[in-house]
């Protein structure tokens, strides 16, 4: 009564046992729980090879056969498995500090501030989170603000902001005016998504707002963004080279003086649900010859079990792109459709994670006169990751996804925004021997659930801009969210 079932069973309670209360063990417990989990993890893998080495064979290349029979632990390089863990900190406020350095303390060091509890999402006018990075030399995003130094991040939380208030949002003007369609279609599908959000908690805001409402901001309205930010909504993360007790007196001296939130404050949390509504925004424009849409489905949050699945889903499913060179021998089933009956110059899936919800889908621009046939291919590929794909599909994914997490990796630069929104997001850094062997554990059966659970015969939300004549009505999309099989 074992098999597969058994394995995903694995694979789904070490994922509630370490994310959906990330702080209710202290830093040292959580960073030392990965070991077990990987052995279970390892275990779980090599049972799943085993079937698919009995039952799958004949229908896979040598490649393909070769990679899913090989279990995690025999196939890690030493890079992998015997990778450095950093070192963390936490201070009185709740500031968390960790530390990856090389065996130097001199040298080049490199920091990534995180800030939860701000960000897009918490707009009350809209683009304010965004002027307070532009003239902190930071980043928005929906639910975080980045920087690259801690004096930054000190400046942009404790008011003290420098800069020409007016420049700054003539620039940020200009970049949303500018912006590529994709971009302003992520913005309207969120939108449209999300439109019945409560004011100062929504996902429906534009990331970096309206020409009309940064034209309407001020530097007050910015200066006190950082009023409500707790010590224990900050992590600052060095990499490169240095000693980690340095670090750990420059934050305190820079970021001591936040508040503290109490005990047991959740990471990202946030004060209510967001509300997925299955709905559409369509901007019509006969003039164009091109259109470019944006279709998602309710996704998970970043502590959600099906947080990884709905990511090697998104690898299944691929992106294409005609000035790529691939063309036709594109992998992806999907992408070669796309490619061979020429009914999109570029096609992307994508799969977005918040603290308390998601989404998933994929952006696409394509002639005006092929909507109807890019819809017709892209939603029967949609829908089958609900039913079943080939065994070397997944295992092409899986491989494919385990570079994505080595290539964020690459460098210290990214090592450091990877570890902080981690450290924000799941409460921990998860080594890269853990990550690789969770994609590893992955089934055919957690992609069909999490398929069945978040497209089979379920509401989307869809934004369109462009010459969209012949893009299908909301109604025909939902229809072919599912099949009506006998």
């Amino acid at each position: 009564g074992g098999g597969e079932h058994h394995d995903t069973s694995v694979y789904n309670n070490i994922h509630q046992q370490l994310l959906p209360s990330p702080l209710s063990h202290s830093v040292a417990d959580r960073q030392s729980l990965y070991n077990t989990n990987i052995m279970m993890l390892t275990t779980a893998t090599r049972r799943i090879a085993s079937k698919v080495a009995t039952s799958q064979s004949k229908g896979m290349s040598t490649v393909a056969f070769q990679t899913a029979t090989s279990s995690f632990a025999d196939v890690t390089p030493a890079y992998v498995a015997e990778a450095p863990t950093p070192t963390i900190s936490e201070l009185g406020n709740g500031v968390k500090v960790v530390s990856l350095f090389g065996g130097s303390a001199t040298g080049s060091s490199y920091t990534s501030v995180r800030v939860s509890g701000v960000g897009s999402r918490f707009d009350k006018v809209g683009g304010e989170h965004a002027l307070l990075a532009n003239l902190t030399g930071g980043e928005v995003g929906r639910e975080h603000l980045s920087f690259s130094s801690v004096a930054a991040a000190s400046s942009a939380l404790t008011g003290n902001v420098a800069g020409d208030v007016e420049a700054a949002k003539a620039y940020q003007i200009s970049k949303v005016a500018n912006s590529s369609y994709e971009t302003q279609m992520m913005d309207q599908v969120h939108f449209t998504a999300y439109q019945n959000s409560p004011s100062g908690n929504s996902l429906a805001n534009a990331l970096e707002g309206t020409a009309d409402s940064i034209s309407s901001l001020s530097a007050s309205s910015v200066s006190s963004l950082g009023a409500n930010v707790f010590g224990s909504d900050v992590c600052v993360v060095c990499t490169g080279s240095g000693e980690h007790d340095k670090l750990v007196e420059e934050v305190d001296n820079a970021l001591g003086s936040l508040k503290s939130a109490g005990s047991g404050k959740e990471v990202a949390a946030v004060g209510e649900k967001a509300a997925f509504i299955g709905s559409d925004i369509r901007i019509r424009y006969d003039s164009h010859d091109t259109a470019t849409i944006a279709l998602a489905f309710e996704g998970a949050s970043w502590t959600d079990p099906k947080a990884m699945p709905l990511a090697l889903m998104s690898t299944i499913l691929g992106s294409f792109n005609v000035s790529s060179g691939l063309g036709k021998d594109v992998s992806p089933a999907l992408c070669q459709e796309v490619a061979i009956n020429g009914v999109a110059s570029s096609v992307a899936a994508f799969n977005l994670s918040y603290s308390d919800t998601g989404l998933f889908g994929m952006v696409a621009t394509a002639p005006d006169n092929k909507l109807d046939d890019l819809m017709w291919y892209a939603m029967p590929n949609f829908v089958r990751l609900a039913h079943g794909i080939s065994e070397e599909e997944l295992v092409r994914a899986k491989i494919t996804l385990k570079a994505r997490i080595l290539s964020s990796l690459d460098g210290d630069i990214a090592t450091g925004e990877e570890m902080a929104r981690q450290m924000q997001t799941i409460g921990r850094v998860m080594p890269l021997a853990e990550m690789l062997a969770r994609v590893d554990a992955l089934t055919m059966d957690d992609v069909k659930a999490t398929a069945n659970d978040v497209i089979n015969d379920q509401d989307h939300a869809l934004a369109a801009i462009g010459g969209i004549h012949e893009l299908p009505d909301y109604n025909w999309i939902r229809r072919h969210s599912y099949m009506l099989r006998y």
